[in-house]
């Protein structure tokens, strides 16, 4: 089951907004943000709706008097009805539902894949002060290339990360178009064998989607050596 194609899509990006997406199931999902281009702008299409205008806007509790004034004026006590016959009772019933559904679709859905544990790095990327490490590693079958960031780095709805090869004396072949720097993904064969001391690999920031040329158009924020 893709996540992508999941009816409750929107729900786990709006737990992700939200911040009560967490632990495990919050990293797996960051991880999918980098995979999976329509999750990531599903998620920016959603977060776009979360304007600054609208989260300054204050909370305002009627008065009693207020709520009293309009049952009165509107004869409410006509349409009470038993608690369980309420329309909202229902509502909240099938919100707490489909919410405790969410939450059980995204652990099952975004639960990483501990199958192949990973190999010692073979790249520690660093850049200017501000942007954290990330260490680069091959999973114990050298199909997945694994990037592991010191602290959570994710790129901002406008802009991509993309990952670069620099063979030695060569120019710099395109890897992987990224949300966050805290993911795993396949690496071609043909990549996998220039992925060798004398080689580097480096991070640049891209317009959203990664470079519009194949080659790094962004500010190189992270580089580093491959060590073998």
């Amino acid at each position: 089951m893709k996540l992508q194609d999941h009816r409750l899509l929107d729900a786990v990006c709006g737990e992700y907004i939200v911040g009560t997406l967490r632990g495990r199931a919050r990293h797996r999902f960051e991880t999918l943000l980098a995979r999976e281009p329509r999750i990531a702008l599903r998620l920016q299409e959603l977060q776009g709706l979360v304007t600054p205008e609208l989260a300054r806007l204050p909370e305002v509790e009627p008065s009693p008097a207020v709520w009293r004034k309009l049952s009165a004026t509107l004869e409410l006590h006509r349409y009470r009805t038993p608690w369980h016959r309420q329309l909202r009772f229902w509502h909240a019933w099938a919100w707490t539902s489909t919410a405790a559904l969410a939450t059980v679709v995204a652990v099952q859905l975004l639960r990483p894949d501990m199958s192949t544990p990973n190999a010692p790095p073979i790249a520690e990327l660093s850049g200017k002060e501000g942007i954290a490490r990330v260490s680069a590693q091959l999973s114990a079958d050298g199909r997945q290339l694994v990037l592991h960031a010191q602290r959570p780095v994710i790129a901002g709805p406008n802009q991509s990360y993309e990952l670069w090869l620099i063979p030695a004396g060569e120019k710099p072949i395109a890897v992987a178009v990224l949300g966050s720097l805290d993911v795993s993904f396949p690496v071609p064969e043909a990549q996998r064998k220039l992925l060798r001391a004398g080689s580097a690999l480096a991070v640049s920031t891209e317009p959203a989607g990664g470079s519009p040329t194949g080659q790094p158009t962004g500010t190189v924020i992270l580089v580093g050596a491959i060590i073998g």
